[in-house]
């Protein structure tokens, strides 16, 4: 995997690899109106610790959001595996360390996912915006 600028940057390569996504484009911050569509964002930076010699422990935080349709109860269903198996596939790849790659100077610890849900629903109820939550955690020297 090629060394990404941002961090933004190393989630969203990372999280392409994720099979389900087959040739869908994955987008920054946003999803587009028409099922499926998906993106990935930030959600927050966290510096964990410091140790003596500078060396800093950070937790990127990142949302992956999908558009499904949601018109019926196997839509929905269907919507919710894909949030269950992101989260299982993100944390079997943590558990073999197949981490993203990262900018100079930042060293992947860890990676999880959690926290999939249906976060809305269009006006029709046709369309549902589905959120799951990515930690990545690194060192900063």
């Amino acid at each position: 995997m090629e060394q990404s600028n941002t961090l933004l940057e190393a989630v969203k390569a990372w999280v392409e690899e994720y099979p389900e996504l087959g040739e869908l484009d994955l987008h920054i911050d946003q999803v587009d109106d028409d099922a499926p569509s998906y993106s990935v964002g930030t959600s927050g930076l966290i510096l964990l610790s410091e140790s003596v010699l500078g060396i800093q422990t950070w937790q990127y935080n990142a949302v992956l959001q999908s558009r499904e349709y949601t018109a019926d109860d196997l839509s929905r269903l269907n919507a919710a595996a894909f949030t269950e198996k992101f989260i299982f596939w993100t944390n079997e790849r943590d558990a073999d360390d197949e981490l993203p790659a990262l900018p100079s100077g930042m060293i992947p610890e860890s990676i999880s996912a959690d926290n999939g849900m249906l976060l809305d629903l269009d006006e029709d109820g046709d369309r549902g915006l589905y959120q799951i939550q990515i930690h990545l955690v690194f060192t900063k020297e």
